[in-house]
C-alpha cells in the first residue's frame, strides 16, 4: 500500500501536482489497516490499486452528523491505469455506503488538479466547498451513496 501511494505520489508530482507526500508515514497507513479501512486491490498475484474508506473525516469535514463514507486516497499502479479500475473503486465504495444505509460519498481533492475535479464530476460528485482552513488547498466533493453514472457501468 505504501509503495502504491508513493508511486502515485511521484506521477502526480511529475505532472506538477503535490497533493500527496512523497511518502506516507507507515503508522498512518498501519492504523487505517488495522482499522479495517483500508482496501488493496490484487491483480495477477501484486497491488494494483488500493483506497481508504471511513466512516468521518472531522479534520475536513467537520463534525457531520450526515451518515456517509469518505473515500480517500485512492491511488492506481499506473501499469494498471487506464482500465477503469478507478472508476470501479468510486462504484464500489457508493454502492457499499448503500447498503450500510449512508447518504453521501465523499472526497476531499487538492484545489489544484483540475484533472482528479473533473473526474470526480464526471462521476456524479458535487462541489461542496473549498474549505479555506484546510492545510493544503483543497476541494471537497460529495454524490448520493449508491448513484453511478449508467455510461461508465462495466460488469
Amino acid at each position: 500500500m505504501l509503495d502504491l501511494l508513493a508511486e502515485a505520489a511521484a506521477w502526480l508530482a511529475g505532472r506538477g501536482i503535490h497533493q500527496w507526500p512523497q511518502r506516507f508515514p507507515r503508522k498512518s497507513v498501519h492504523h487505517q489497516i488495522q482499522a479495517g479501512e483500508a482496501l488493496l486491490v490484487i491483480g495477477h498475484g501484486k497491488p494494483i490499486a488500493t483506497c481508504v474508506v471511513t466512516e468521518a473525516d472531522p479534520e475536513l469535514w467537520g463534525e457531520n452528523t450526515e451518515p456517509a463514507f469518505y473515500l480517500g486516497r485512492l491511488a492506481v499502479a499506473r501499469e494498471a491505469a487506464g482500465a477503469g479500475l478507478g472508476n470501479r473503486l468510486i462504484d464500489w465504495v457508493g454502492e457499499k455506503a448503500a447498503v450500510h444505509h449512508k447518504a453521501f460519498v465523499r472526497v476531499a481533492t487538492t484545489r489544484d488538479n483540475p484533472a482528479l475535479r473533473g473526474l470526480y464530476e464526471r462521476r456524479g460528485f458535487e462541489h461542496v466547498a473549498d474549505p479555506p482552513e484546510a492545510k493544503w488547498p483543497t476541494s471537497l466533493y460529495e454524490k448520493a451513496a449508491g448513484s453511478r453514472q449508467a455510461e461508465d457501468f462495466r460488469p
